[in-house]
């Protein structure tokens, strides 16, 4: 408010100078005889300089007034924005190219920053809420503990269970950092020409190891030719065990996982197919939310952080790749990696 003070106050005095001189110069064409007026050309050229220097600056505050509109208009929505509402943006309407690309790129800043707001915010409420319940655990089983003497073996359960909500907490703590790394910080990444023929069955060994277990049947079905990727061999290969140990959890003992590698239109799609539960269609676009989990019918000790697709999807990304899901309630599901290949 004072600022606009001042600058009405400068204006008013400049238009008084303008309008003092003019009065002058008028007073002047009175004054002055018509035959010294002829005689003196100089003087004729000098009396409308000031009646343009008045119009002119008049003129000039319009056009002064309309170009710096737009930064008008961007300072005061800077003024206005806050962490509790990141909605407002800047209108781009009868605006120069120039200043439309400058409100562009601030109304942009601002959605990066709502979004980043929202995914911090998020993720507090994810971490509060899958750490609150363990934590609930914990407490429950050691309050049950000191209520009374127990014998040896009632001990040695209540310290398994926490064990086992402690091992839960610290995987959901691990995999945060990793999914934050990866978001934030993509340099972590460490890239390698991979040949993904010899990699995939490197996997398919791994696989059958941990498939073992539930006496779950893995197979691989991979071509002579080989092709070379550009990837990071330690986070492509928690890509593709994130999968099968999703495939492994959610497919029932005596099942049967399939891994197959093909080269296609300059990529290289890895499938990894089960013959689990599957998921139902309106839970398939919620499957790489971070820390969502589908409700199955077969039970699984293993901690969960509900994160591992997450990061999954993240470290195809940062690949120039995806990964797409095809599947059916009770007739298992089917990942799809897709990969760009080195030319």
């Amino acid at each position: 408010m004072r600022a606009k003070t001042i600058k009405l106050k400068i204006s008013l005095l400049y238009a008084s100078i303008l309008g003092a001189a003019l009065s002058v110069y008028v007073a002047l064409l009175f004054i002055v005889p018509a035959d010294l007026l002829q005689r003196n050309k100089l003087l004729c050229i000098l009396i409308p300089i000031p009646i343009t220097l008045l119009f002119g600056y008049f003129i000039g505050r319009v056009i002064v007034e309309r170009i710096l509109k737009p930064i008008k208009d961007i300072t005061d929505t800077a003024n206005n924005i806050t962490h509790e509402d990141l909605s407002l943006r800047v209108k781009a309407e009868n605006v120069d190219k120039e200043l439309r690309l400058l409100i562009e790129a601030f109304n942009g800043m601002v959605s990066r920053l709502g979004e980043s707001f929202e995914y911090i915010t998020d993720s507090s409420s994810y971490i509060a809420h899958e750490l609150k319940t363990p934590i609930a655990i914990i407490r429950g089983e050691s309050e049950f503990a000191l209520k009374k003497e127990r014998d040896k073996e009632e001990y040695k359960r209540v310290i398994s269970v926490s064990l086992e909500e402690t091992k839960r907490m610290l995987k959901i703590i691990e995999d945060l950092l990793l999914l934050t790394k990866m978001n934030y910080q993509p340099d972590v990444l460490k890239f390698e020409q991979i040949e993904l023929t010899q990699f995939i069955g490197i996997i398919y060994e791994q696989a059958k190891i941990l498939a073992s277990q539930k006496n779950i049947i893995v197979k691989i079905d991979i071509p002579q030719e080989t092709g070379t990727i550009n990837a990071d061999d330690l986070h492509l290969r928690r890509l593709f065990l994130n999968l099968i140990d999703n495939a492994i959890k959610f497919t029932p003992v005596h099942g049967s996982i399939s891994i197959s590698l093909k080269y296609e239109n300059q990529k290289a799609l890895v499938s990894i197919i089960d013959t689990g539960i599957g998921i139902e269609k309106e839970n398939l676009p919620k499957l790489f939310d971070k820390f969502f989990r589908i409700d199955g019918k077969i039970k699984d000790s293993s901690p969960s952080s509900g994160l591992g697709l997450s990061i999954a999807q993240s470290i195809a990304e940062l690949h120039g790749g995806e990964i797409a899901v095809t599947s059916r309630a009770g007739q298992g599901s089917n990942f799809t990696v897709s990969i760009p290949l080195l030319s």
